[in-house]
């Protein structure tokens, strides 16, 4: 994983790595020179950042072209490189960037700050620049979006955008982040900062009052909204029994990036999509539950979706126990299972 630690999925780095190139768990891809790559910049005026990334296409004439939005934590260019090898050794374009305050992108990446919403702005201001390019205007342009990427994803679809095609890969289908409940369950993450309890209980009974207050609300960066609706959500776990003794420093969801996730709820986006997607997560994810995920997703009946379960891997779609070097050494089964349906999309 990225880090040591998890807070949504994983957690960010210090800022100390801001500016940093290429982290290890990332890998320059092989044989480079067998493609034409050319670096790209991107301008969100919303937000006045600019960000830089490189397109990399066979040298062949290609018809698809996949934009791929990493997970939580920091990710710059070099990210999923293997899945990015073999999606051009079958002649599908890739296009990778330097998130906000990471690489040669300008801003701050903030752990606690940087919101799906701010995410889902910087992402649309790349998709916008591949479609308005006369060169890649032509091109079936899709996303493939790893786990707190696909609520990125999800959030231009909610504001009209419509990729070509879209592979959501561990991406929390449920609302309100029900998965930060599942990581509980499971002891993946035991909140042992926010939620100092004796058992698991108690804290579900805590995680459900902050949720249920945030759950339904604006989705916007509102501060003053945020505030009062996490002052009342304090004052009513303090009556249950949550005071100061029982977090360190920060309360449950203190984070403006942790309230945004928490007030998501793409359900009725999901059921609505038109766009063709392919859905695949490991059975053996411990960060968002492959069963309760892949059963909503089959109950809202979304029209033009692959639901694959892939047997025996975790959340980033590799074998046994992940370590921070490893994470985008994708199973080879998993990545020939998303290349060939993109492909055949």
């Amino acid at each position: 994983m990225k880090s040591n630690l998890t807070l949504f999925f994983l957690l960010s780095f210090s800022n100390n790595f801001f500016g940093q190139e290429i982290f290890e768990y990332e890998k320059k891809i092989k044989n480079i020179e067998n493609y034409r790559s050319t670096d790209l910049e991107f301008f969100n005026s919303t937000d006045d950042i600019k960000l830089y990334g490189t397109l990399v296409e066979p040298q062949n004439e290609y018809e698809k072209l996949v934009i791929i939005v990493p997970g939580s934590g920091m990710d710059t260019r070099n990210n999923h490189y293997l899945l990015t090898e073999n999606l051009l050794k079958n002649n599908i374009a890739v296009l990778r960037y330097d998130e906000r305050g990471v690489g040669k992108s300008d801003g701050i990446f903030s752990a606690a700050n940087y919101t799906i919403t701010q995410m889902a702005r910087d992402l649309d201001a790349i998709y916008r620049t591949v479609k308005s390019s006369t060169v890649l205007a032509n091109k079936k342009t899709g996303f493939i979006s790893h786990s707190q990427g696909g609520m990125v994803t999800m959030t231009l679809l909610e504001q009209g955008i419509k990729p070509d095609f879209m592979v959501q890969w561990a991406a929390p289908v449920e609302k309100h982040g029900a998965f930060l409940k599942y990581q509980l369950q499971n002891g993946t993450n035991k909140f042992e900062n926010e939620l100092i309890f004796d058992n698991i209980e108690k804290k579900l009974e805590i995680m459900d009052i902050f949720h249920e207050a945030l759950g339904g609300t604006s989705t916007e960066n509102d501060w003053k909204e945020d505030y009062e609706i996490s002052k009342k959500a304090l004052k009513k776990a303090k009556q249950h029994g949550y005071t100061k003794k029982n977090y360190h420093r920060f309360y449950y969801s203190n984070f403006n990036s942790w309230k945004h996730i928490i007030k998501k709820n793409f359900e009725q986006i999901y059921a609505g999509s038109e766009v063709p997607m392919l859905y695949i997560i490991g059975s053996e994810d411990r960060y968002v539950d492959p069963v309760s995920e892949t059963r909503l997703l089959q109950s809202l009946r979304v029209k033009n979706t692959t639901i694959t379960i892939m047997p025996d891997l975790n959340h980033y779609l590799t074998k046994g126990a992940l370590t921070i070097k490893s994470i985008y050494e994708i199973d080879d089964d998993a990545k020939n299972e998303i290349t060939n349906w993109i492909k055949n999309s």
